[in-house]
């Protein structure tokens, strides 16, 4: 199974995402994109502190959303103008989500660009619940 979580530039969400996941996980390939991601610009400096602390595998540099990326068995966005931004631009989306969405919660994961370690940490925090729930949905198929 491949997993790819999206948010708009690769750069706080989505390596997070990805980092806590493969820790969770490590038997599932997950990988993290941006949709306007700028390839190769290196992830935030707060993001990558907190991956440090929490010996998150992450991806150092960004990666943009590519169409090769529609054959991943799942594609979790961070909100829903990511996942509408990603119907628009391909035909194929079946499998894309947002992360709320397919774990069974609402709301969507704000952004923390231009904040404090301490609101990248609330992020942190609320992705590590989301992907335990994940974890759940995911082992119970």
């Amino acid at each position: 199974m491949k997993v790819i979580f999206v948010c708009t530039g690769n750069t706080c969400r989505s390596p997070l995402a990805e980092g806590i996941a493969k820790q969770k996980m490590p038997n599932i390939e997950f990988a993290s994109r941006g949709i306007y991601a700028m390839d190769g610009h290196p992830i935030s400096n707060n993001s990558h502190q907190i991956g440090l602390t929490e010996g998150l595998a992450m991806p150092s540099h960004s990666t943009k959303f590519v169409a090769s990326d529609l054959s991943a068995d799942l594609i979790l966005t961070m909100s829903n103008s990511h996942k509408l931004a990603l119907c628009q631009m391909y035909n194929n989306t079946e499998n894309v989500f947002t992360i709320n969405e397919y774990v069974g919660t609402t709301g969507e994961v704000s952004d923390p660009f231009g904040g404090t370690i301490e609101d990248y940490r609330e992020i942190f925090n609320e992705l590590n619940c989301l992907i335990d729930r994940l974890k759940n949905k995911i082992l119970k198929q």
